[in-house]
């Protein structure tokens, strides 16, 4: 008697190989996609600290040009820019910048060195520094 299988089908181990390499490739992919998206909230984040302090920047240098005098001041995570002379504060207040500005009153017949820091308060390894002279022209 001659008994003869036509097996059409997978085995056991190669139903498990499969999986295993399907397993594999899905964890690879996932990796990626889960580092894509942290590496996006990282770039948008550094991309909010520099248009803030471009911002910052650009209304400092408007009213260095246009006020005799002025001062920054902060108080936790707000900064007042206040014209001297005039009843006019600009507030830079954003809940998820820190920020770190030095500065003083201001005489318009001197320069104003700036140095300015702002952090991210969801990851305090981001942040953007930049510092600037202010003057006008005698």
């Amino acid at each position: 008697m001659n008994l003869e299988f036509d097996a059409k089908g997978f085995t056991l181990i190669e139903l498990l190989a499969t999986l295993v390499l399907f397993s594999i490739f899905g964890i690879i992919i996932w990796s990626f996609f889960f580092q894509s998206l942290k590496f996006n909230d990282v770039e948008t984040s550094k991309n909010q600290l520099q248009q803030e302090a471009n911002l910052i920047v650009n209304t400092i240098q408007e009213v260095h040009i246009s006020s005799d005098s002025y001062t920054i001041s902060m108080d936790n995570s707000q900064t007042f820019l206040k014209i001297a002379n005039s009843n006019t504060n600009v507030t830079f207040d954003n809940k998820n910048i820190q920020y770190d500005i030095s500065g003083s009153e201001i005489r318009s017949n001197g320069d104003y060195y700036l140095d300015l820091t702002l952090i991210s308060t969801q990851n305090s390894s981001i942040k953007f520094e930049t510092e600037t002279t202010f003057s006008k022209l005698k």
